[in-house]
């Protein structure tokens, strides 16, 4: 056999120019994940009526708007687990996977480090503030929306959506201690993931942050599929991209997000209560209340 040099072919990967190639980079993780998102929720839904379980054909339907609330949720955590190898990759300051670990154990020590080290590490208060910032804020674009939809007929009509009106009555069909872990935790810390933790760290590699606030932001409205929770999701998507853009640590809208969906879900049986909040003035005074808790987190800089 002759000796013969043999050039070894090396696999290189070509950067990412043009405008197309940015945005399929940025937005392939948002498509997988609704994807098999929808997937998984199309197989729960066709799956949990055939289980061999007597009547439970009968409890499903006597239970459909609980039961959607779920499958909604379990649907999540399905489809972000799509993502948590990217997530690692895009919010850990490593930049790589450790393949010799499972992605779970990764996922844990980087929650540990990004929270109860940086809270540690004198970084609590600002924290505290994001939790404070989700609830007031939550009112503040609540109100806002509230009232605009009070307006004027064309308003009721605008935001009186019938897809809003079903997404709210499932959402509020399931008992207290069920709808804490789904919109109090599941969905916060799945829509985090998504969203800040993949997106708006891709979007910040091409671009400004406040591209990628706006951006990632649009799309977090976007998902919610309904024009009031898509002003009331862009509203709140600026807010917690910036909260992390401030303080470069992942719990800040994680935090902020949580305390939002846990004071809305809590407090939508008071009716009667939450009616006297909606006037201006409140509006006012919640925006006001917000924006001096948003000035706190950006003026005590970031997270090292």
């Amino acid at each position: 056999m002759g000796t013969k040099n043999v050039k070894r072919q090396i696999k290189r990967t070509q950067k990412r120019t043009t405008l197309l190639q940015k945005l399929a980079y940025i937005v392939k993780p948002f498509v997988v994940y609704m994807l098999v998102k929808t997937a998984a929720m199309l197989f729960l839904a066709i799956a949990i009526p055939a289980l061999p379980i007597a009547g439970i054909a009968v409890w499903v339907e006597h239970n459909s708007r609980p039961l959607s609330a779920v499958v909604n949720g379990v649907a999540s955590l399905v489809g972000v687990r799509f993502l948590l190898n990217d997530f690692l990759i895009e919010a850990s300051t490593t930049g790589e996977v450790d393949i010799d670990s499972s992605v779970f154990v990764q996922l844990l020590s980087f929650l540990k480090t990004d929270l109860f080290e940086k809270m540690i590490a004198r970084k609590a208060s600002r924290l505290i503030v994001c939790i404070f910032l989700g609830i007031t804020a939550s009112l503040a674009f609540n109100i806002g929306i509230e009232l605009a939809a009070e307006f004027s007929t064309s308003g009721k009509n605008l935001f009186g959506s019938q897809r809003y009106e079903t997404v709210e009555t499932i959402q509020y069909s399931v008992p207290i201690g069920l709808g804490i872990v789904l919109y109090g935790i599941i969905s916060p810390f799945v829509e985090e993931i998504v969203f800040r933790g993949v997106l708006y760290n891709r979007i910040r590699k091409f671009y400004s942050m406040k591209m990628a606030v706006v951006f990632s932001a649009l799309l977090f409205g976007f998902f919610h599929a309904n024009l009031p929770q898509f002003l009331y999701g862009t509203a709140m998507g600026i807010l917690m991209a910036v909260c992390y853009a401030f303080t470069d640590c992942f719990a800040a809208p994680v935090l902020l997000h949580m305390s939002a969906n846990l004071f809305i879900f809590l407090t939508s049986g008071f009716t009667e209560w939450t009616a006297l909040l909606v006037k201006p003035i409140w509006c006012v005074i919640f925006t006001i209340t917000s924006i001096g808790f948003l000035f706190y987190v950006h003026g005590r800089g970031k997270c090292s």
